[in-house]
């Protein structure tokens, strides 16, 4: 599995050094419920909701041999995240499983970005990010 990030149509690509345990995409659908005089409850299938991952692991405070191959340190990840949710724009998350076929690719924004440094001064984060949709 790889995780890859990228902002501004490319401008800047980032790929995760180390691979979260367990993700989890949720998916939601706007459905709708309503009671009726003979019928009871009846629920309408509404349109699909958006999109949200949560993704929490480390970025390492260095490179490191067993870190993916193209990862960076780990300030830069930081500073990748603060800088485009600064600028108000979305990023592309890209998720690609072990055989290269992608699980996830959208255009997100960060709803939430918590990080800490331990004492290696490697970095634990936990990602909370929602997919963006594009006005046309």
């Amino acid at each position: 599995m790889n995780i890859v990030v990228s902002a501004n149509n490319n401008e800047e690509i980032l790929i995760f050094p180390v691979i979260p345990r367990d993700t989890s995409l949720k998916n939601p659908q706007e459905n709708e419920e309503f009671k009726t005089v003979n019928n009871g409850t009846l629920n309408l299938i509404g349109e699909l909701g958006l999109r949200s991952i949560n993704v929490s692991s480390i970025f390492p405070k260095e490179k490191k041999s067993w870190a993916k191959a193209g990862s960076v340190e780990g300030i830069q990840y930081v500073t990748f995240f603060n800088k485009w949710r600064g600028k108000q724009v979305p990023i592309r998350l890209i998720i690609t499983l072990a055989d290269g076929s992608e699980w996830v690719n959208m255009a997100v924004t960060v709803d939430n970005f918590d990080y800490s440094f331990g004492k290696q001064e490697d970095i634990t984060y936990s990602l909370d990010m929602k997919e963006y949709r594009f006005i046309l």
